[in-house]
């Protein structure tokens, strides 16, 4: 698909709206590559961290670096107010769900001051008919990429608290468009890129495959792609499920090793698992995540002390390729 004309200087003002303080475009087709899953562990195994980290994206920094908030971040005057400070990222809130899945994005403090005003000036050119739009358009893209598209998108998810719109998708799309086989862009495509109304479709699968045939010991790569071949190959989605909560516990809240098992008919696997991840998110996780995974204990536990009843229409959704629980999982990032 191609970038429609009409809805550039929409892409354009992502800065604007978000800086201001005071769909989509063409991409490669992602082919389908096999992979060998990860062995698979025993249900009662404890999670231990790995140690592996994941992929970072920026350079460290040589000075001090300062965390500010979505508001500060885009005010000139608190920019102009800071000493000392040579680095700066968007402070993120934490409410007990799967964090992005890459760090936060560090950026020279002067040159983020420089973009804000230069950004502001074409907005203002703009607005003022002292630029057409194509002239504002092209003047907008190199200041995009005189940043980093990909340094762009981040921030600006960042910025908004993770929220996508057609806007995000756009820019994500074009960071993909210019530089598909990297992996923290191909990462933020599957993220916050085309078709998030499939996200668990055939596209998304496809490009989740690649992230782990680079780097298979990513905690949200193993999450994800387990969910998108929950439904179809789910005693291979498990192995992904546990090394994912092998590598970052935090993932064990989500529940996604218990949907593996009742995906599988193991109904008393299942049951077990849910209950870890219930004590494991009552413990750390907003109230959404709790009920989602008490209302699977329930399920389950009624599937178990009741001979299987009603396995005939979860033979049917199995057969079907979807997954039994449906595709609402309790996540806040995918």
């Amino acid at each position: 698909m191609k970038l429609r004309i009409e809805n550039l200087a929409t892409l354009f003002l992502i800065a604007v709206i978000l800086l201001g303080g005071c769909s989509g475009c063409g991409q490669k087709t992602v082919p389908e590559t096999p992979v060998t899953p990860p062995n698979q562990s025993t249900p009662d195994s404890t999670s231990k961290l790995s140690g592996v980290k994941q992929n970072k994206t920026n350079p460290k920094s040589r000075g001090k670096t300062a965390k500010l908030s979505p508001k500060n971040f885009s005010d000139l005057n608190y920019l102009a107010s800071l000493k000392d400070v040579e680095y700066i990222q968007v402070a993120r809130e934490h409410d007990g769900g799967i964090p992005f899945p890459w760090e936060p994005t560090i950026v020279h403090l002067e040159t983020w001051k420089k973009i804000i005003r230069v950004e502001r000036d074409l907005y203002e050119r703009w607005r003022a008919g002292e630029l057409t739009i194509d002239e504002f358009n092209e003047k907008h893209l190199q200041l995009f990429r005189d940043l980093g598209i990909l340094t762009w998108a981040r921030i600006v998810l960042d910025l908004s608290g993770g929220s996508i719109d057609d806007r995000m998708i756009a820019l994500a799309d074009l960071a993909y468009k210019e530089n598909p086989d990297d992996f923290d862009t191909l990462l933020t495509w599957v993220f916050a890129g085309e078709n998030l109304t499939d996200l668990y479709g055939k596209e998304k699968t496809a490009a989740t495959r690649r992230l782990y045939q680079m780097n298979s010991n990513h905690p949200w790569v193993l999450h994800k792609l387990a969910m998108c071949i929950l439904g179809t190959h789910p005693e291979e989605a498990l192995g992904y499920a546990q090394k994912a909560q092998e590598l970052d516990p935090g993932y064990l809240h989500l529940g996604v090793e218990g949907l593996c098992y009742y995906q599988m008919g193991d109904y008393k696997k299942a049951l077990a698992s849910f209950k870890r991840s219930h004590a494991a998110a009552v413990a750390t996780s907003p109230s959404y995540i709790i009920r989602a995974i008490a209302w699977w204990v329930e399920d389950t536990k009624k599937v178990v002390n009741n001979n299987g009843v009603g396995e005939d229409v979860r033979e049917k959704i199995r057969k079907a390729g979807q997954p039994i629980l449906g595709l609402d999982l309790p996540i806040l990032y995918r």
